[in-house]
């Protein structure tokens, strides 16, 4: 079966997407309280998927499917939701840079639109350095989620018109270094409670009207510590979370 699993790698890599075992011990976290909210698909069409389009290629390259765990169905997401606040005031933030796929995704974004916005880009670039078994769930270690270095995104990054800034270190202590008062974009990808809550409203007293913020990881049970962040950092402020369950994305606009 070597050869089997070896031909299902290689196509799903052809697509940008990555083959992982399944684990049913983790999959519904103990803390979660909808389980039954979290079903498998149940039906397979051949539906219409822009992201794997030949107009996307140049965008999915390979410094950045290389560099994220982001499918392309949600780098597409991504995009085309960033697209959408390039004329809103302010600049782009992002908690959870990982190693830089999706940082790279937006850089070419702005670069390509002649955008003279600034980067926030916030990660420990050391994988999780805390963790709360009783919101993240056990299955959650220290040390886990651990991709490139600060120095390797960096270099990734390197451009000659748009300014990026990486900021290294503990969400929420790092956020008073984000020196941005407006954002048109926020996306957060943290995973855990704590620093998903913090970066949550953090880019909400912040965003434009108009803006965006994305979330990756809201429908996922297994982050479900991110998903009860989001909610309660958005409970009563007006904002409406749109739940994408395909990609486990969701994602809010500010209305103008």
């Amino acid at each position: 079966m070597t050869w089997l699993r070896t031909c299902i790698k290689g196509l799903l890599a052809s697509r940008g997407l990555k083959l992982y075992r399944y684990d049913r011990a983790q999959v519904i976290p103990a803390n979660v309280p909808d389980p039954q909210a979290y079903v498998f698909p149940q039906y397979c069409y051949r539906y219409y998927r822009p992201w794997v389009a030949a107009e996307y290629e140049a965008w999915f390259g390979p410094e950045v499917l290389e560099r994220t765990m982001l499918s392309r169905q949600k780098l597409y997401f991504l995009l085309k939701c960033l697209r959408q606040t390039l004329r809103v005031p302010g600049d782009v933030f992002e908690a959870g840079v990982g190693s830089g796929g999706s940082s790279r995704l937006m850089l070419q974004c702005l670069l390509r639109s002649k955008s003279s916005k600034r980067m926030w880009l916030l990660d420990t670039f050391e994988g999780y350095r805390k963790v709360d078994a009783a919101k993240d769930g056990a299955h959650v270690k220290l040390d886990q989620c651990r991709c490139d270095t600060r120095e390797q995104v960096a270099r990734l990054l390197a451009n000659d018109r748009i300014e990026v800034n990486l900021i290294q270190g503990l969400i929420p202590a790092t956020l008073e270094q984000v020196r941005a008062e407006a954002l048109c974009f926020a996306h957060i990808d943290v995973n855990l409670y704590e620093p998903t809550l913090a970066a949550t409203r953090f880019g909400l007293s912040r965003l434009s009207p108009g803006g965006f913020m994305v979330f990756d990881d809201y429908g996922w049970p297994a982050t479900y510590g991110a998903r009860q962040a989001i909610d309660e950092a958005c409970a009563g402020s007006g904002f409406e979370v749109i739940s994408l369950p395909d990609s486990t994305q969701a994602f809010l606009v500010k209305n103008a």
